[in-house]
């Protein structure tokens, strides 16, 4: 399938961060003397393309998706993991709705594509239902057995990312959180962890994650670049997996840095970076995380913010961040 022509022009309408308006933002939070501040101020500067940079507009964007690899079975309707988290969110009983509210950060919740979606939340915006996977609902076939999706519902749910991140910068949008939720995206992100650094992950202490790891790196290696990353995402990503990756493509193509989470949200920026290798100058890593994020993290370039593993990626990592985020931009304000 070739590239569809909304992708096309958003991958070649970004550009690389800016060094110069980073090294602006440095400078005029140097007087605080806190080198976590400043590192923040590179980054906002250099992907916000402004010395001054801004963070009263921001979302927090948690994206639901179940692999096949992950599969039970059998319905599990509201008992499903995923519905669980979901309604927990929606409910304002998460962690992540506490340290929201605390950050004044609003929360979108994405079905993206989940095993159980007529027992998701309401409030959830659908993604995923144009999306035919073949297993009569939104959750990806287990990539282990084959491609996990179809190459156009690949292309479809960048389109959908896409299309996210556009309607979020509609009223204007300074800084971009996410989190995932799902089953078996701990799978695909050691497949994709695989096919990126070309030798399978070890010490991954799950036998299917690791066996996963070992068919990514068997995947064609020059295929992790933007000529096959549409086969890679479909090979081995989820759902969640293309829409946010769609949603970082469209936020570096319209200067909207974006704060990752966990291993679902690196599994995405590996195959955003895949597309537009552009793309890292406008991502921030929350923490090391947990599984294979530190090593997605250290293969992309990004060092984190906080050097431990916060929550299970939901978002709760990234949202804490805001807060530095906002003394980075009142210091630059007065600088």
């Amino acid at each position: 399938m070739t590239e569809p022509q909304v992708l096309r022009h958003v991958i070649e309408s970004i550009t690389p961060a800016s060094a110069a308006h980073g090294d602006g933002a440095r400078r005029s939070v140097a007087s605080a003397n806190a080198p976590l501040l400043e590192r923040l101020a590179v980054q906002l500067g250099g992907a916000q393309h402004t010395a001054r940079p801004r963070s009263a507009r921001r979302t927090i964007v948690v994206c639901a998706g179940d692999h096949g690899a992950g599969d039970p079975g059998i319905s599990l309707g509201a008992a499903h993991p995923t519905v669980i988290a979901a309604h927990a969110i929606a409910d304002g009983d998460a962690a992540l709705a506490h340290v929201a509210r605390s950050s004044r950060a609003p929360i979108v919740l994405v079905d993206a594509g989940t095993r159980e979606s007529q027992a998701m939340p309401s409030s959830a915006v659908r993604l995923g239902r144009g999306l035919d996977t073949g297993l009569g609902h939104g959750a990806s076939r287990d990539l282990m057995d084959g491609p996990a999706m179809t190459a156009q519902d690949a292309a479809l749910a960048l389109e959908a990312g896409i299309a996210l991140a556009v309607s979020l910068a509609d009223g204007g949008l300074d800084v971009l959180a996410i989190g995932a939720i799902g089953v078996g995206a701990d799978v695909a992100s050691a497949a994709l962890l695989g096919a990126a650094l070309g030798a399978p992950p070890t010490g991954l202490g799950d036998p299917v994650a690791e066996a996963a790891g070992a068919k990514g790196a068997a995947y064609h290696r020059p295929a992790f670049h933007r000529a096959g990353a549409l086969a890679l995402l479909a090979a081995f990503g989820g759902p969640e997996t293309g829409v946010l990756a769609g949603l970082l493509l469209a936020a570096a193509a319209t200067h909207v840095p974006v704060i990752l989470d966990g291993y679902a949200t690196g599994a995405a920026a590996l195959v955003a970076a895949a597309f537009a290798p552009e793309v890292t100058g406008y991502l921030i890593a929350a923490h090391a995380g947990a599984f294979t994020h530190a090593r997605m993290l250290a293969h992309l370039g990004l060092h984190p913010i906080f050097d431990v593993g916060l929550g299970h990626g939901e978002g709760t990592g990234a949202a804490m961040v805001l807060p530095l985020i906002d003394q980075v931009t009142a210091l630059a304000s007065r600088g």
